[in-house]
């Protein structure tokens, strides 16, 4: 913790007029910030700050003019942030588009199943059409959005005969949206995966990292123990029968890029969370990074099988659920970019949130340090 606000004072103040040329000093125990002058006499303040235990700092302001000098103290704890996003079972950046079958239930609580649409690009922030059924509220954050409904379609239990309206809410706001953060899982994968390597067949992997531009096909009876890392450029696909135990996770693509990177799913895939690992050294401390099962940033992800469950959270820029593709998703569903969540055929989802609303490894929702006023002490 202390590493990181160093780097963060570092990037706020480097380099600007307050500081006079000077730089945020961390020597792993102080983080001092020098004089910051107030008038051209060399009256000013600096600050040092020392960790007092895992999630709370001490700051020291020294405080100087005409010879006289006065210090005060304070302490910071921190708060870690909460994104709003986790607050649904589906929040994405796009319109929602539902055709067909398709089911977004709750497993045990319908609040689970509430899906939002954090668009501003097209008014149409929802297309539902067919038979759809969505077990929680529908939200879109944007106050001139609107949903266009046609067939059967049941929002929060109530059908189109009934109230829902009630459960359509349109001018929700912004919504924070979670950062991802591969870095957190990457160390781990050791092995690497290549154009040489052969993914047919009867095979086991082990923390594997796929080199850029591999474009593999895992095709047969494949089973994956830990990481899955992958690297961009990448089409990566996972056909026939796909067991794993573990997380998939992708370097950031960045924006625009779906067609050179994606992820498809297209047989029976069944997972285990990072938590069902053997405890063998490989996969120390990857044990301790239970809830998340894809994190794809730059990514589009397609399910066109069935996964039974799928033992936590998901995160890319676009999926696309087609077919008879469903099961049970043990964590929030996040779509990043503005590129439109589809779900069609006879696809469904069930989200099980009961396991907490934090954030689930690898997404990152940050947060800050609250003062503790009753600490406040002149020296």
């Amino acid at each position: 913790m202390l590493d990181a606000l160093a780097a963060a004072l570092g990037a706020r103040l480097n380099g600007t007029a307050n500081l006079g040329g000077q730089t945020v000093a961390y020597d792993g125990s102080t983080i001092t910030v020098p004089l910051i002058a107030v008038d051209p006499s060399g009256a000013g303040f600096s600050a040092a700050v020392t960790l007092q235990d895992a999630s709370t700092v001490r700051v020291v302001f020294t405080g100087q003019e005409g010879g006289y000098t006065r210090r005060v103290r304070m302490d910071f704890r921190f708060s870690p942030g909460g994104s709003a996003a986790f607050d649904y079972g589906v929040a994405s950046r796009s319109k929602i588009v539902m055709t067909g079958n398709p089911r977004i239930l709750g497993a045990s609580d319908p609040a689970e199943a509430s899906v939002l649409s954090a668009t501003y690009s097209d008014p149409e922030a929802v297309k539902l059409t067919g038979n759809c059924t969505i077990d929680g509220d529908l939200s879109m954050s944007n106050p001139d959005a609107h949903a266009s409904l046609t067939g059967n379609i049941s929002i929060g239990g109530e059908g189109m005969g009934g109230d829902i309206d009630e459960h359509i809410h349109v001018g929700v706001g912004d919504v924070e949206f979670p950062e991802a953060d591969p870095s957190v899982f990457e160390p781990f994968a050791t092995n690497i995966v290549d154009r040489s390597t052969r993914t047919n067949g009867n095979r086991t992997f082990t923390n594997i990292r796929i080199l850029a531009g591999t474009n593999p096909t895992f095709s047969g009876n494949i089973t994956i123990k830990g990481v899955v890392f992958i690297e961009t450029p990448n089409r990566v696909r996972f056909s026939g029968n796909l067991n794993i135990t573990g997380v998939v996770v992708t370097e950031d693509a960045g924006d625009g890029d779906l067609g050179n990177n994606y992820i498809h799913f297209t047989g029976n895939t069944s997972t285990q969370g990072v938590e069902n690992l053997p405890d063998t050294p490989e996969f120390q401390g990857l044990k301790q990074l239970p809830g998340t099962f894809l994190l794809a940033p730059g990514f589009s992800v397609k399910f066109t099988g069935n996964f039974g469950t799928i033992n936590g959270a998901m995160g890319c820029d676009q999926f696309q659920f087609t077919g008879n593709a469903g099961g049970t998703v043990t964590g929030p569903i996040i779509n990043w970019s503005d590129t439109a969540f589809t779900m069609t055929g006879n696809a469904h989802l069930t989200i099980d949130r009961s396991g907490g609303s934090g954030a689930p490894p690898g997404f990152s929702s940050g947060g800050g340090f609250e003062p503790l006023p009753e600490t406040y002490t002149e020296l």
